[in-house]
């Protein structure tokens, strides 16, 4: 199944309207719905979409960087918070919005861990950024992340029992709606491999979903080379968000980068979801990712 991604951002319900009208012209009819933030109208949201006759393929709660960094309030990126009172809370507010956009039908909940509690984060983050956009070489940049991304592995640990508890809940109130896991798109998320390998060995009933662009991010400033994650977590696979990864930059239409999406192809089984993520207005971008994605045997 392929579909496109159409997100809720500030630019509100119109923006999104026009990013489903793109979608349609362009030949999808199947959409990844992607929540920014948890200030949001279900009941709007599902009647606009169902007015406009969009069917979902999957849903993804998720928050702004910006939001996402700030870690002494809840959030859809903060189920792994140090914090139990905040993981909980969080946990609840993911289950209340999938909840009332059930009415759409999505067959996937798509999530995020978000990131390690460490001091000064929204620096180290910046530090990171500002490595990606570099010219040093890989052996310099790799050395550089390691200054920046040291961590309190007994933390880790906690926060890591906290998402299992909250996802543990939430899939068991939302079921039969599939969860699935993202992995991180920064060294400071949590959900690097060795812990995203332990949540899924707690949480038998919840999936991965992959996503290029972060793990082409990982992969550059040290992480696994992509197919990794997919050699490890196939047999959990269910969705794959298909971006490019240019220079710092994740997110880009598939073809303008630095990711061989010609050896993703054969990693996808046939019933995996293909979600192209793309912020597009005008459609000049979507007719682009979509024709090279068609090229490459993924679409």
């Amino acid at each position: 199944m392929k579909a496109v991604t159409i997100r809720l951002d500030q630019s509100g319900l119109e923006g999104l309207l026009r990013r489903v009208k793109v979608g349609q012209k362009g030949g999808f009819d199947r959409f990844d719905l992607c929540i920014q933030g948890h200030g949001l109208d279900p009941g709007r949201i599902v009647n606009a979409l169902r007015e406009h006759k969009v069917a979902l393929a999957s849903l993804r709660l998720s928050e702004p960087r910006n939001d996402a960094l700030v870690l002494r309030k809840p959030g859809f990126s903060k189920t792994g918070a140090k914090d139990p009172a905040i993981a909980a809370r969080s946990a609840e507010i993911v289950v209340e919005a999938a909840l009332a956009l059930a009415p759409l039908k999505p067959a996937s909940l798509v999530l995020d861990g978000g990131y390690v509690n460490v001091s000064r984060l929204q620096d180290k983050q910046l530090a990171l950024d500002e490595l990606l956009d570099c010219e040093d070489s890989e052996e310099k940049r790799r050395d550089a992340t390691d200054k920046v991304i040291r961590q309190d592995k007994a933390l880790v640990e906690q926060q890591l029992v906290n998402l299992c508890r909250g996802l543990h809940g939430a899939a068991r109130q939302l079921a039969p709606l599939q969860l699935c896991l993202l992995p991180a798109d920064s060294p400071l998320g949590l959900l690097q491999p060795e812990a995203m390998a332990h949540v899924l060995a707690d949480l038998k009933n919840v999936g991965y979903w992959h996503s290029t662009s972060n793990a082409a991010l990982l992969r550059k400033l040290g992480g696994p080379p992509e197919h990794e994650w997919l050699e490890r977590f196939g047999p959990r696979l269910r969705g794959v968000y298909l971006a490019d990864m240019l220079g710092g930059h994740g997110e880009q239409p598939p073809g303008l980068g630095e990711i061989d999406f010609k050896k993703l192809a054969p990693e996808l089984a046939g019933g995996t979801v293909r979600v192209l993520v793309i912020d597009d207005d005008k459609g000049t971008k979507l007719r682009f990712g979509t024709e090279y994605l068609a090229r490459v045997g993924i679409f």
